[in-house]
């Protein structure tokens, strides 16, 4: 047994044994044999309804980092739900790939079986005053990065990378698709293998990817530029001079 699995033996010993856990995942990289050596354990708890708290927490066993989550079931599908709402299913995801390191009640079919479900349901689409607005900030950030650029000024790094999230958000709203995590877009838009294992569909904008790529590995300006001219153009254009937006009050 290697050393991570004897930690999370001896962590998962004092849970397992509590009348109120029903059932105990390995998630995260572990869970897909992907992780680094500076990868934590994921760990999700799983509580019976008949508790009214929640937690998390992280714990140092034998060496081994273990972060983990404990959520009655009713909470983990308010997760579900409140997550969608906002364009996310992380909790979904956790689950849904999560590894069944123990269960007593057989709670885990039913939440992995919502789980894909969310996986599987589409976004809806933000309205066009979302739209128009998000149009002149993603403007306005590339504004401010060229002038910093100009100015050979300190916060240039920081209104580049600010600029490319940004970007990389307000697409995917306006696709109604999940924004990736920003410790994994990179893996995610680059290698195949890796986004399937974290269940994350293609990016439906080939394009975009290449042009957000490129900015990542070469820190330009330019690249910054094409890319949002490109999120601009797929948004229906924009131009600053005339811009207004009228709405009710």
């Amino acid at each position: 047994m290697r050393p991570w699995e004897v930690a999370l033996r001896k962590f998962l010993k004092p849970w397992k044994e509590k009348d109120f856990v029903e059932a105990a995942l390995l998630t995260g990289s572990y869970a897909l044999g992907l992780q680094t050596p500076r990868s934590d354990v994921d760990v999700y708890i799983i509580l019976s309804d008949d508790v009214d708290w929640r937690k998390r927490g992280n714990v140092v066993i034998d060496g081994v980092l273990i972060e983990y989550f404990a959520n009655p079931v009713r909470q983990i599908k308010r997760y579900f739900e409140k997550e969608f709402a906002s364009y996310s299913r992380s909790t979904a995801r956790i689950i849904a790939m999560g590894k069944v390191l123990f269960d007593k009640t057989g709670v885990t079919e039913d939440l992995k079986a919502e789980a894909f479900e969310y996986l599987r349901k589409s976004f809806g689409r933000p309205n066009e005053t979302w739209v128009e607005l998000s149009k002149y900030f993603l403007w306005d950030v590339l504004d401010s990065l060229k002038d910093a650029g100009e100015r050979n000024d300190p916060s240039f790094g920081y209104l580049y990378y600010m600029a490319l999230s940004r970007a990389l958000e307000v697409y995917s709203k306006f696709l109604g698709v999940e924004m990736p995590p920003a410790s994994k877009v990179y893996r995610l838009f680059s290698d195949e293998a890796f986004r399937k294992a974290y269940l994350f569909p293609d990016f439906p904008d080939n394009e975009f990817v290449s042009l957000f790529l490129r900015a990542m590995r070469e820190v330009r300006t330019e690249n910054v530029e094409a890319l949002i001219s490109h999120v601009l153009g797929k948004m229906g254009g924009f131009s600053i001079d005339g811009w207004k937006l009228r709405t009710g009050v």
